[in-house]
């Protein structure tokens, strides 16, 4: 074996170590994993067109309240810039992020936006 066959074999042996290894195969996976932690907290709604503001709670496991009233609704997708949820009714809730804060919620029942402002900002 010569000197650059010899190099070919040890490339592609790391090659092969490095992308087929569990401990880095799962690193990559938990990279692209979406962590829903950027929704949790406590916000203000301000509905887009009349400016009335209403009390957000958003939970860990995602449920959200508000106004102090929890809105039965399921996850029904999560990304690294939105979280839509299904209610009981069949509509939508969508929760849009911005550079890892969310921004508005679009109720799809009611065909309105409110734009999120953290609670302190108030």
């Amino acid at each position: 074996m010569n000197a650059k066959q010899l190099f070919q074999s040890s490339q592609s042996f790391f090659h092969d170590l490095v992308h087929n290894s569990p401990r880095i195969a799962r690193r990559r996976h938990q990279s692209n994993a979406v962590s829903p932690m950027i929704f949790v907290g406590s916000w203000q709604l301000k509905h887009s067109e009349t400016s009335r503001t209403h009390s957000l709670v958003i939970g860990p496991d995602l449920t959200i309240n508000i106004d102090h009233h929890t809105i039965p609704a399921q996850v029904e997708s999560l990304t690294q810039d939105s979280l839509v949820l299904l209610d009981h009714y069949g509509y939508h809730i969508t929760i849009t992020a911005d550079q890892e804060v969310p921004i508005k919620m679009f109720d799809e029942a009611d065909d309105v936006v409110y734009y999120i402002i953290p609670a302190q900002d108030l």
